[in-house]
């Protein structure tokens, strides 16, 4: 793969996240065309979840991954996602080989999983990167769906809306 090229770093990220999922034992779908705001479709016991893919950077102590859409040359148009667009990110970060899935982040425009302790010891309001490592996720995800049954996808997701 030549370093840089958007489309060979974002395929690598959706077959890494794609195996993830496989490799945990669900079914997953790839949406026809790419036309859709969601990169895979993953069946959880019965219910179907959107899954949009990002790439995500090792900076700082942190996972930083774009939480909006970019299009246009060289990313010049960047467009925020709406709630019912998709159920979840699943980040892949080469930095660190490490997989991630976190719910919508509302308005923000970038996710950041925190690695390692800040500087400043700050504690509060904090995304810390182990709780959204693939395995820990899918167990708090398991659990949303056996409690909320066959409802709507979106009320299945737990609300973890705090900034960095």
């Amino acid at each position: 793969m030549q370093k840089g090229k958007s489309n060979d770093v974002g395929n690598v990220s959706e077959s890494r996240i794609l195996a993830a999922f496989v490799d945990a034992g669900f079914l997953v779908s790839i949406p026809f065309g790419n036309g859709t705001p969601y990169d895979l479709i993953v069946d959880v016991d019965n219910r179907l979840l959107k899954v949009q893919v990002k790439t995500g950077r090792l900076r700082n102590g942190c996972v930083l991954f774009s939480a909006q859409r970019i299009n246009g040359h060289h990313g010049t148009r960047r467009f925020k996602y709406t709630d019912d667009e998709f159920d979840l990110f699943g980040v892949y970060c080469p930095d660190n080989d490490g997989k991630y899935l976190v719910p919508r982040l509302g308005e923000l425009a970038e996710g950041r999983l925190r690695i390692c302790a800040t500087k400043n010891n700050q504690q509060q309001q904090i995304r810390w990167a182990i709780e959204f490592e693939f395995e820990e996720y899918l167990k708090k995800l398991k659990k949303e769906v056996e409690l909320v049954g066959l409802e709507p996808t979106a009320s299945a997701m737990p609300s973890q809306r705090s900034s960095n």
